[in-house]
């Protein structure tokens, strides 16, 4: 029995036995990728408002009114009154004051460089140059510079800076809308003027914080000198290089572009204007001044002073490079008409000039010449003038009446009374009656 027992035991323990197993070693196996989740795409992003640019400024001006119509034709009157003043010299009346900043400019003893401003000078100023204070001085300034503003460079009289200096206008040309300015400047001996080359680079100018920009040019393209004093503002004149903008300050003003200055002869230029150009209608064509004292010195039509500086410091040409100069305040100048005659209009048909009187006061015509009457000598004598009443108890004139020779007493022998001859059968039946 108990090897019955110990049998299975034996067995057992030797089951218990484990040898090792002999294996390769593991293989590497990377990990599992992740699991891809779905996400949503991400919202887009709210819309942002953005402000509209704010509108470009309100132009100054208003385009030049179409021509006249042709007599005879009917046109309804406009709704509201056109810009400039029609050429006739009830409706032209003279701008509103101005302001106006006038200083003393120092020339520069060389030609300065170019500038392009945006918008044209203003129309002439007046001033009073007088005779020159000793040999050898130049008239300078009167005319408008840049200094971030057009600046009113008040004229007067300077010794040349050296011996063969002499003064150098200022220029200014129309290029697309776009005046190019040079200041005048004391000209060195055998150094000509050299204008701006077309197509060279050309800075433009911006203009002083609250300045606001004036009216764009009105005016064919090239050299232009400003307008007189009293005209549209905007307008220009063309010019040759080289004249003295004074030339203009006795041309009446211009309501819109056409006005011209030719070179003329003896030290003289030509103004010449096309009808409806100036307040008085007609057409326009005088002889000025050139040198700038002579021609500053013209009687005006349109008056306007310039104001004489604050200052006795004259200020430096501008330079794009160097900035702007400190300025005084601008005073307010108002045109006065001193030629009113200039200002009218002439009367249909080429007949005499009549001008319109002052209310309450008479009317006067000139006399006009009336037909010869013969003479009883055969010489011709001019016929009395009508103008003047005849007056209570003086003579009556010598003149003859229709139908009575001169020398011939009237019939009923009276010198004052001078009645129609009758004829033969008046005169036979009057014979009747009294007998």
């Amino acid at each position: 029995m108990k090897r019955l027992l110990v049998v299975p035991v034996i067995s057992a323990l030797a089951a218990c036995v484990v040898e090792p197993v002999r294996s390769s070693p593991p293989a590497y196996l990377p990990p599992p990728p992740p699991q891809q989740q779905y996400a949503p795409p991400a919202p887009p992003p709210p819309p942002q408002y953005t402000a509209p640019p704010p509108p470009p400024p309100e132009p100054q001006y208003l385009p030049p009114p179409p021509p006249p119509p042709p007599p005879g034709s009917y046109y309804p009157p406009a709704s509201e009154p056109s810009y400039y003043s029609q050429p006739t010299d009830e409706n032209y009346l003279p701008p509103p004051p101005q302001p106006v900043v006038s200083v003393y400019v120092d020339p520069p003893m060389a030609q300065p460089e170019p500038i392009g401003v945006p918008w044209a000078p203003p129309p002439m100023l007046v001033e009073d140059p007088g005779p020159p204070p000793f040999y050898g001085a130049y008239w300078t300034g009167g005319y408008w510079v840049w200094e971030g503003q057009w600046v009113w460079a008040h004229g007067r009289w300077l010794p040349p800076p050296a011996v063969g200096y002499a003064w150098a206008p200022p220029y200014y040309e129309n290029r697309a809308g776009v005046v190019v300015f040079v200041a005048g400047f004391w000209r060195a001996p055998g150094v000509a003027f050299i204008a701006p080359a077309p197509g060279i680079s050309i800075t433009v100018v911006a203009a002083r914080p609250g300045v606001v920009m004036g009216p764009p040019v009105l005016g064919p393209p090239g050299v232009f000198v400003p307008a007189p004093p009293g005209s549209q503002p905007g307008v220009i004149v063309p010019a040759p290089i080289g004249t003295n903008p004074a030339v203009v300050v006795g041309a009446p003003p211009c309501l819109r572009p056409g006005m011209e200055v030719r070179p003329g002869d003896g030290g003289h230029m030509q103004i010449v204007a096309p009808a409806n150009v100036t307040p008085g209608g007609r057409p326009f064509n005088t002889i000025a001044p050139a040198q700038a004292h002579l021609a500053a010195a013209q009687t005006p039509v349109v008056r306007t002073l310039a104001p004489t500086p604050v200052s006795r410091n004259p200020i430096p040409t501008f330079n794009p490079r160097a900035g702007y100069s400190r300025l005084p305040e601008a005073r307010p100048v108002q045109p006065v008409v001193t030629q009113p005659n200039a200002l009218r209009a002439a009367p249909p048909g080429g007949g005499p000039r009549t001008f319109a009187q002052p209310p309450g006061e008479p009317q006067f015509n000139a006399p006009q010449p009336g037909p010869l009457a013969p003479k009883a000598g055969g010489s011709p004598q001019p016929q009395a003038k009508a103008a003047r009443p005849p007056q209570p108890g003086a003579p009556a004139p010598k003149a003859a009446q229709a139908g009575h020779p001169q020398g011939a007493k009237p019939e009923g022998g009276h010198a004052g009374t001078k009645p129609a001859p009758k004829k033969e059968h008046e005169q036979h039946a009057e014979k009747e009656r009294r007998e």
